[in-house]
């Protein structure tokens, strides 16, 4: 049975996540997020916990330099879900990414990050190029921040 398959019950989510961590395997991955993304009334903890004891925050960084849009997609979905001040290299450049799914997964990731000086410094020159959509956001982003 699959980790998507395992997952389809949101009922057991806390049980089939802690055993898919258990397992070790990073590669449900991409399973645990597309579970945690449906639109279901279900605690959503034991995802979470999961993807971080499966080393999500270097594996989003790997899944960032894919050739494969899906898993970039992946990887910023992870960043945002378990935000770190560690993600904002891999970050920045989604964020800028052609396909548009990847730039906006990043983009939602980034807002979310840790505010560090390097996150202000990687906002103001988001903010100063790229496209105009980029611009007004992050813009926005700074003007949250005060």
């Amino acid at each position: 049975m699959s980790a998507a398959d395992r997952l389809a019950d949101a009922g057991a989510w806390p049980e089939t996540a802690a055993a898919l961590a258990d397992a070790g395997d990073p590669a449900v991955l991409p399973d645990l997020v597309a579970a945690y993304d449906q639109p279901v009334e279900a605690g959503r903890a034991g995802l979470l916990a999961a993807m971080d004891a499966l080393g999500a925050g270097g594996e989003a960084h790997r899944l960032a330099r894919s050739g494969d849009a899906a898993e970039r997609r992946v990887a910023a979905r992870l960043m945002h879900l378990l935000p770190d001040r560690t993600h904002l290299d891999a970050l920045v450049p989604l964020a800028e990414d052609p396909d548009p799914a990847v730039a906006d997964a990043a983009r939602r990731a980034l807002r979310g990050q840790p505010r560090t000086p390097a996150w202000h410094v990687a906002v103001e020159r988001l903010a100063a190029q790229g496209d105009p959509e980029l611009r007004a956001a992050a813009r926005g982003w700074q003007d949250e921040s005060g």
